[in-house]
């Protein structure tokens, strides 16, 4: 049986759980120096979906495969499939570019939920959520400008990608919110390890792969796992079945103003000014996403 479906405020605070875990993505890559995309991923996936598989057995206790088999197949492709491709990309573009740009240009995900919504989830982004998802753009533009003129359209590209993906594995857990969908991110967890592991040979250079590190790093990487990835992943999906897409990826649009906040703090890596008028405008999008229908609706009907 499946756990009942949270309200809409504890659902935001779920979100809002799986945003601080996510935002510590920055901190580990840059105390993983020595390991690029492609390991990090491999072991951060494996990692991941063992905790997440021990905490579906302890859960379900022995109908956790019945839990696996309930999901429908086009759901496990495609929340397993957005997640792999997701945070590989995610990953390799924090190789590419610096932590404050990739977490800006993450904001562009509501504007792929909102399009796609409709057609998969069947829910039409409101006004408030229109109006948080485009400010949100013109903070990306703040930030994201300082990488164009920095010549780093490579890192900028790749990062594009991540909010495409993540918006995907969005619209799919809204789709499927009458499932428990926590069995097919584990299943992209086991599959972004051995993708990842597989194709650190090939274009990583490494005579082990993805799977070449040291037991140093594989310590680091077993509690960014879990830490990074497999709690923020277990609240987000709970989340996800009672806050709107568009939302959803507004709220999680916070790792924006956590991401640089850590890796300064913990690395020392300082961002750029435009990070913080950028990060202010997000955090103003965001706080319409919550409230703006609130602050609408009563307008509307004394129209």
């Amino acid at each position: 049986m499946s756990a009942p479906t949270p309200g809409y405020g504890t659902g935001i605070l779920l979100v809002l759980g799986a945003t601080l875990g996510w935002s510590l993505a920055g901190v580990f890559v840059r105390l993983l120096p020595g390991l690029d995309g492609w390991q990090i991923n491999c072991w951060r996936g494996f990692w991941m979906s063992v905790f997440v598989l021990a905490y579906l057995v302890a859960v379900y206790g022995r109908h956790t495969l019945d839990k696996f088999r309930e999901v429908p197949l086009p759901a496990l492709i495609a929340v397993a499939g957005f997640f792999t491709a997701g945070s590989t990309l995610y990953v390799t573009s924090l190789t590419l570019a610096d932590t404050a740009t990739v977490s800006v240009i993450g904001a562009l995900s509501p504007i792929f939920a909102g399009i796609l919504s409709p057609w998969i989830t069947h829910e039409r982004p409101t006004l408030a959520s229109w109006i948080a998802a485009f400010l949100a753009l013109a903070g990306v533009g703040v930030i994201a400008w300082d990488g164009v003129t920095a010549g780093n359209v490579i890192g900028i590209v790749v990062s594009v990608l991540v909010p495409l993906s993540f918006a995907g594995q969005t619209v799919a857990l809204r789709r499927y919110r009458a499932f428990d969908m926590v069995p097919a991110i584990c299943v992209g967890g086991f599959v972004t390890f051995l993708l990842a592991g597989i194709l650190g040979y090939v274009f990583g250079g490494h005579p082990g792969g993805g799977f070449q590190v040291s037991l140093e790093q594989m310590l680091l990487l077993a509690l960014m796992g879990p830490l990074q990835l497999s709690i923020p992943l277990i609240l987000y999906a709970r989340g996800a079945k009672a806050v709107p897409a568009v939302t959803l990826s507004l709220v999680a649009m916070l790792d924006v103003v956590l991401n640089p906040l850590w890796s300064w703090i913990g690395v020392g890596e300082i961002p750029p000014e435009s990070a913080f008028i950028g990060g202010a405008v997000i955090i103003g999008a965001v706080v319409i996403s919550i409230f703006g229908d609130r602050w609408l609706t009563p307008r509307e009907r004394s129209g």
